[in-house]
């Protein structure tokens, strides 16, 4: 009996031993991807350790928007933007990428993608088409600037989107930005670099309390009020530009670029100042430029806009009022831009949900065609006036 109990124990063992140490030798399953709405950043599906993360979303406006030029009536469109946005991280979290489109434009375009290599807080490097670094106001994007648009002064005087390398970074725990970059020097919608195209800029911010919110509202944003936020930042410009149209090609079905021939030198300066607080929020910048047309006559532009917002309900509601001048050349008279707008707003659920309620008038003066000559205009000629009735969507 004793040797056949053993027998049976020591073949227990042996055909429960080889289970067992498979189960020791084997990895335990990965954990399952997360897949949520985070408030204040949206619908995402990410790795549990964050090294991939997928953040799909849509920013949309829409208005009705009366306008009256010189008292007459103006077309008008009801759908400001509709984009369609992919970003998040792969690899590392500091490994980010962003896509997204226009679709409320005829036909669609592609608005951004670009590829971010950050290790550092201190340099970093962005790849594709992208905002270029002139203007802070312009590079919020729509969904986090007060106003219903972007101020028709810094439009004229902003570079744009365009397909580059820039480097950026903050120093000093936050207290000083910058960024440098080099682009092709093409229209968004223009794939293809015109030989010699190019522009440079550079930027440097510097925040003495710290950096300020990513929004012109920040007062309504985040679980705390808005702490006190200075910030003043110097920015320029310079470039070839050939401007150059795209014609369908039915053989190919193709658009072929054209080049027109003409290039044109500009050089530009700015500087820029934010004041947040907890129940005002002040922004302004000021610009200069000095443009200089192949076979054409150089001139030169300045401009400048500034802004006031002021919380009337917490996190709910605040007024505002923007004013704008631009002098398009020095050398001549008579083509002053001047707009003055005023605005109430309720955040409903900021920033996926505001509404907002504009009055404008702009008077822009024009010596005529044959005295521009090369020197564009910030507007249509004329005295404008709009109402603007708008909601804003960030998913």
């Amino acid at each position: 009996m004793g040797l056949r109990t053993g027998l049976l124990a020591t073949l227990a063992t042996a055909a429960a031993w080889p289970p067992a140490a498979r189960a020791a030798d084997e990895a335990p399953p990965p954990a399952p991807a997360t897949a949520a709405f985070v408030p204040g950043e949206g619908f995402t599906i990410a790795s549990p350790d964050g090294a991939y993360k997928l953040r799909p979303g849509l920013n949309a406006a829409y208005k009705f928007e009366p306008r009256f030029l010189d008292g007459h009536s103006q077309n008008r469109d009801t759908i400001y933007a509709v984009r369609p946005f992919l970003r998040g991280n792969l690899l590392r979290p500091w490994i980010r990428f962003l896509t997204e489109a226009e679709l409320a434009q005829n036909p669609p375009y592609l608005l951004y993608s670009y590829l971010e290599i950050r290790p550092l807080a201190g340099l970093g490097a962005r790849i594709g088409q992208q905002n270029t670094p002139f203007s802070r106001h312009e590079n919020f994007g729509f969904t986090y600037i007060l106003f219903p648009d972007t101020d028709a002064v810094a439009e004229y005087f902003w570079t744009g989107r365009d397909k580059g390398v820039t480097a950026f970074g903050d120093l000093g725990s936050e207290r000083i930005e910058y960024q440098a970059g080099v682009y092709a020097g093409s229209p968004l919608r223009q794939f293809t670099t015109i030989a010699g195209n190019y522009v440079v800029e550079a930027r440097v911010a510097f925040n003495p309390l710290g950096k300020p919110g990513a929004a012109e509202f920040a007062y309504v944003l985040g679980e705390e009020p808005a702490p006190l936020r200075p910030s003043f930042a110097l920015q320029g410009y310079t470039g070839n530009v050939q401007d150059a149209t795209e014609n369908f090609n039915p053989s190919s079905f193709k658009f072929e670029v054209m080049p027109s021939g003409v290039t044109t030198r500009e050089t530009a300066a700015g500087a820029d100042a934010v004041l947040q607080s907890r129940c005002v929020m002040l922004t302004a910048e000021a610009y200069g430029r000095r443009t200089t047309p192949e076979g054409g006559v150089a001139y030169t532009s300045f401009g400048a806009w500034g802004q006031a917002g002021v919380l009337l309900w917490a996190r709910r509601l605040d007024a505002a009022v923007r004013v704008s001048w631009a002098d398009p050349s020095t050398s001549l008279a008579g083509d002053r831009f001047l707009a003055g707008e005023a605005q109430i707003t309720w955040y409903v659920s900021a920033p996926a949900l505001i509404v907002k309620l504009r009055y404008g008038l702009s008077d822009q003066k024009s010596p005529g065609t044959a005295a521009l000559g090369d020197v564009s205009l910030p507007a249509n000629a004329g005295r404008l006036q709009i109402v603007t009735a708008q909601v804003n969507l960030a998913l």
